[in-house]
């Protein structure tokens, strides 16, 4: 029998299995179901999918963050938030379904992937669920780092010692660890983004520089950005190497290592310019990392000027340091008499508009631009 004083009742319906991967009270997260009861209030009361960002919106409590907290815990802060609209409300919250226990096994594994967790769980049943080691790999010559997602540190043991059933070296898995296998030859590298073939390599350690893994997949797209080529570390600390120049200009690529478990992200090149008025085919363009545009090449993608066009006032709109500047070239000159300054370099994010007469109108240039969304600069990554 509940005590009169008492305000809240909190029933707690944990799973053993999480009691058990956990090692202590349930701590929610995202995807779990939860049920939040508030006696009497049917309509503060419902159950509730924690979402990916871990924050729920209750019915008069708002905005509560939910994961990493106990049900005691929720049903705590509810209970208070509550108080500013109920007299003593009665909150009751329980574990509905709780979300499915993930692990990570990487590296020179026969399939690396994502594994449900089960209790009790350590590594030498990691390495079984993803089907052993990979052909070929010796297991004194490996090292199994574990990346601990409730703390983000590492732990490194010799998987020989695993093998032979070692208790210490036969560590525990909890849900969200990372387990890499390393057989200190090779490592396993994630290529992915505008690259040719995405998928997992194995990069050799003599040879582990991005450029390296970048040809194990196969090259670089068309509409890669290798000027800002993103590489992850398992720490979660992320670097950007430049390569354009090694890949557009064919220079010596910088000296970058890598380490296992990296992930090389090529983005997608997304700096543009738009060729706007008496050209046959207006539009936006993107540019390629390293590439130089002129003026008449960016005619030359609007498949060139117009009949109407008045060519010796073509005019660009660039944004520089935030400041708007409207420019004018005579690209007759350039094309009769060869003043190079006529046809200069066009940056990312230009605007430029061939007008049908030499009397510029910039209230018409402007509408023009604002009418299919251009805002000055928007295409620079």
């Amino acid at each position: 029998m509940l005590l009169r004083d008492t305000r809240i009742i909190i029933c707690t319906l944990v799973l053993l299995a999480g009691v058990a991967a956990a090692g202590g009270p349930y701590c929610l997260g995202p995807e779990d179901v939860i049920a939040v009861n508030v006696l009497g209030h049917p309509e503060f009361s419902g159950e509730f999918l924690v979402p990916s960002d871990g924050s729920l919106t209750l019915p008069s409590a708002g905005r509560v963050k939910a994961a990493g907290m106990t049900l005691d815990g929720l049903a705590a802060e509810v209970t208070n938030r509550l108080k500013a609209r109920l007299r003593s409300p009665e909150v009751t919250v329980a574990l509905k379904a709780q979300r499915m226990q993930r692990i990570y096994v990487l590296g020179e594994v026969k399939a690396p992937g994502q594994y449900d967790v089960k209790p009790g769980w350590r590594i030498a049943e990691a390495i079984a669920a993803s089907g052993g080691l990979a052909p070929l790999t010796e297991p004194s010559d490996c090292e199994v780092i574990v990346l601990r997602h409730s703390t983000g540190l590492k732990e490194i043991k010799n998987l020989g010692d695993v093998i032979r059933g070692d208790s210490e070296a036969n560590l525990p898995i909890e849900s969200g660890d990372v387990l890499t296998i390393d057989s200190g030859e090779t490592f396993p590298v994630y290529v992915m983004g505008k690259v040719k073939n995405p998928g997992l390599y194995k990069a050799r350690t003599a040879e582990a520089g991005v450029m390296a893994v970048l040809a194990l997949a196969g090259g670089t797209a068309e509409d890669a950005a290798v000027g800002s080529v993103r590489v992850t570390h398992l720490s979660g600390e992320s670097e950007t190497v430049d390569l354009s120049a090694a890949i557009v200009g064919g220079e010596e690529a910088p000296v970058f290592k890598l380490q296992p478990g990296d992930l090389v992200l090529v983005p997608e090149a997304t700096a543009r310019v738009a060729v706007l008025g008496y050209v046959t085919q207006p539009g936006f363009y993107a540019l390629k990392d390293g590439e130089t545009l002129t003026l008449t090449d960016a005619l030359g993608l609007a498949r060139g000027a117009d009949k109407r066009a008045e060519m010796g006032s073509i005019a660009v709109i660039r944004s520089d340091e935030g400041k708007q500047q409207k420019l004018v070239f005579n690209l007759n000159s350039f094309l009769k008499n060869g003043d190079i300054s006529q046809n200069p370099e066009i940056r990312p994010g230009d605007v430029v508009y061939v007008p049908e007469t030499k009397k510029l109108d910039w209230d018409t240039i402007l509408r023009s631009a604002s009418a299919v969304g251009i805002l000055i600069n928007p295409f620079i990554r």
